[in-house]
């Protein structure tokens, strides 16, 4: 397998020790040997300054990497260097993941530790990748309950390609938006983001093009057609600097109880060139606080569904008619379910208009 360690907007990632400049850059590639996943960091340093790993430590998906160089001894010529971290062989507090690793890149000198680079590394195959749902995306309060910032997202996702606005508010608290687009690779989406500034007002009598400025950086990894992880990356010259958390999940306007987002009718096409079915589901039942159930009596069928742990997101469906089984969901949209049916051929329900 090829992993993946990319830069997020080709510019290097830059490490500072005792007063010489240590230009780090993600490998966009290095191969794997075996079954290891090998991560490859490549720069330069100044001569005689070149960096080694001092230590790396996988805590479950995260793999935090820290560089160390000498202090002393630095010569003004440049050369280049190659290091390499298989995740296996890291001292690990973990699970080791078999999808997305989130890797932090530090460099360690007489002034401290310091953060100088951030990515995504997926290591599925691209087949088993969720596609994302067109639409607004909202942050969701964090595992241990911490409230969510306000930020929301519209993303649009066409061909292979996405493209995504960011809204929010600056340091300052006054609102903002920021905007970027890239190609969708797996379950990552590294995405650049820019602000559009000195723009002249809807009514004004002369137009000029608005200026462009340079953002932060947005890395996501989707977990399901309408759930994501991302973050948040601040850069400057020294490299990435600051890493901000967020949960996000494509919701409905309205609320209710767990389930009342996939109430409607769906269309059940199988891929297999099998008969279609139309479904008409009612309100959600529940019988616990972690599973939902909505039915379509006139077709004696039930959609029982999981919620993602402390979310109101549901992460896996089944489907059935009576008693039979039609269908096994593990991706879960609010417009688009996907998955197997009972003779293990791809399946889909679609949402359509009453």
């Amino acid at each position: 397998m090829l992993v993946v360690l990319a830069t997020a907007i080709g510019a290097p990632a830059i490490a500072k020790a005792a007063g010489t400049a240590l230009h780090v850059t993600l490998s966009p590639r290095e191969a794997a040997i075996g079954s290891a996943y090998r991560i490859g960091i490549d720069g330069t340093a100044p001569a005689g300054c070149v960096p080694h790993i001092e230590r790396a430590l996988l805590d479950g998906a995260d793999l935090s990497i820290e560089l160390s160089a000498p202090a002393t001894g630095c010569k003004p010529r440049q050369v280049p260097f190659h290091l390499r971290v298989d995740p296996a062989t890291t001292t690990s507090v973990g699970a080791s993941p078999t999808e997305v690793f989130r890797v932090r890149v530090y460099s360690s000198s007489l002034a401290g530790t310091r953060l100088v680079a951030f990515a995504l590394i997926d290591t599925a195959s691209p087949t088993s990748a969720p596609l994302p749902e067109s639409g607004f995306w909202w942050t969701q309060p964090d595992a241990d309950g911490t409230p969510a910032p306000g930020t929301g997202m519209s993303l649009e996702f066409q061909e292979n390609q996405i493209a995504a606005s960011l809204l929010g508010f600056a340091d300052s608290g006054a609102p903002t938006w920021y905007f970027g687009s890239t190609t969708l690779s797996g379950r990552v989406a590294r995405i650049p983001l820019v602000q559009l500034a000195n723009g002249d007002g809807w009514f004004s009598a002369i137009v000029t093009p608005p200026g462009v400025l340079p953002g932060p950086r947005l890395e996501i990894e989707f977990l399901s057609p309408a759930r994501a992880r991302a973050w948040l990356v601040r850069s400057d010259n020294d490299g990435d600097v600051q890493v901000r958390p967020l949960t996000l999940a494509r919701t409905a306007f309205s609320g209710g109880p767990a389930g009342t987002s996939w109430v409607g009718r769906w269309v059940l096409i199988p891929e297999d060139g099998g008969n279609t079915r139309l479904f008409d589901f009612s309100g959600p039942s529940s019988r616990d606080a972690e599973s939902f159930r909505l039915t379509d009596a006139e077709n004696d069928a039930v959609l029982d569904c999981r919620l993602a742990p402390g979310t109101q997101q549901a992460d896996a469906c089944t489907l059935t008619a009576g008693a039979a089984l039609v269908a096994d969901f593990d991706m879960v949209g609010y417009d688009h379910i996907s998955g197997h049916g009972a003779n293990g051929a791809p399946i889909q329900l679609l949402r359509v208009p009453r």
